[in-house]
């Protein structure tokens, strides 16, 4: 179909993946982003087999692997140092690929690097502040004082997305009951077997870690979370020190009976991401008009579900596919049936705790064709 030029607000995994499926398709766009031109800040995640399939369709799979780690198993210990189970992982076996950890720097300079390769254009200091449509165009405004019109926009600009307002003003994000922590770290002797992922954990916290780079002396990609009712302020939280967070980290975990190089990790972070983790509510629609949302602006994943990148590759890929194929309001209607259906019922799965073969099924059969 004909859309002349689609603005992209965001330029983190779900902004330059939107843009390189929507090249794929034949369709131009811009990706406008509010910070400065630097790599995205934050640790990284666990890319599971649907994800890393994604980016097999842009042309970035092997290079993303090339710099991460491929987890073949998931160990799971508690407190007090025993190892209640061992899950192996046969992605690669069964799905073509495997499961990897990987630092969000990585992922973002492979993906920026194919966008500025095919010649997609990144304008940065672009701070979204409103977005005007008419019955022909859309127009989004900028803090510095200037606009850019376009047929489509694509709010890809995470959980505290400005873009979904323009959809749903009345929609609202919600402390879910829990925070989470990200760091990346090192330890110079480690201990643990580099193609595993541990979690280990109590009745308060959880501490999640492995290898995320074959080379790199800051190699070690950890996360904390712990169910909190009670928000953390932001002062003493997301503004925090590394240093609070690090006593934090430690006074949890003072009577676990565990390997010193687990400690070990928490003092080596040079910077520990914090964030109290909210959750979309009241999103009856995932557009309006010419706008839509992706990624984290729609959809905030239960860090447990592991899914946050991979559900942000997929919408690119469905989005784009769509645009291709129908006029923008079909498009939208066509990728909210799918991309909703298949969020909600993954998370249904990990509420239910239909854990294991039923949840790594669902997650990896899921199919997107391009043709």
């Amino acid at each position: 179909m004909n859309h002349n030029h689609v603005i992209i607000i965001g330029s983190g995994v779900a902004g330059i993946a939107t843009a390189l499926f929507l090249r794929k398709a034949g369709i131009a766009s811009t990706i406008y982003e509010g910070r400065t031109a630097e790599l995205e800040k934050g640790a990284g995640f666990l890319l599971t087999s649907n994800g890393v399939n994604v980016l097999a369709e842009i042309g970035c799979k092997d290079k993303v692997i090339s710099n991460s780690t491929i987890i073949k198993s998931i160990y799971q210990i508690n407190s007090e140092n025993e190892v209640e189970s061992i899950t192996n992982n046969y992605n690669e076996k069964h799905y073509k690929s495997p499961m990897i950890n990987v630092m969000r720097s990585n992922i973002v300079k492979v993906l920026l690097e194919e966008a500025q390769r095919q010649g997609i254009e990144i304008k940065y200091d672009k701070k979204l502040i409103s977005v005007n449509q008419s019955s022909k165009s859309v127009e989004a405004f900028f803090e510095d004082g200037t606009s850019v019109k376009g047929d489509i926009v694509v709010g890809a600009d995470g959980t505290f997305s400005k873009t979904r307002e323009a959809v749903a003003s009345d929609a609202k994000l919600d402390y879910s009951g829990m925070w989470g922590l990200q760091g990346v770290s090192y330890v110079d002797d480690f201990e643990w077997d580099e193609s595993s992922g541990y979690l280990y954990y109590d009745e308060n916290l959880s501490f999640v870690f492995g290898k995320a780079h074959p080379t790199n002396k800051m190699n070690i990609l950890w996360q904390a979370f712990s169910i909190a009712p009670e928000k953390l302020p932001t002062k003493d939280f997301e503004k925090a020190s590394t240093q609070t967070i690090r006593e934090l980290l430690n006074k949890m975990m003072k009577d676990w009976k565990v390997t010193n190089n687990l400690f070990k990790i928490v003092e080596n972070t040079e910077q520990i991401f914090a964030r109290s983790i909210h959750e979309v509510k009241n999103l009856t629609t995932w557009s309006k008009g010419r706008v839509v949302l992706v990624g984290d602006a729609v959809h905030t994943a239960n860090p447990f579900v592991g899914q946050g990148a991979s559900y942000s590759l997929e919408d690119a890929m469905v989005l784009a596919k769509n645009l291709r194929d129908h006029d923008y309001r079909d498009a939208f209607h066509y990728y909210e049936k799918d991309r909703r259906k298949r969020t909600e019922e993954l998370n249904a799965l990990f509420l239910n705790k239909h854990m294991e073969f039923n949840m790594d099924k669902k997650i990896n059969e899921y199919k997107i064709t391009w043709e």
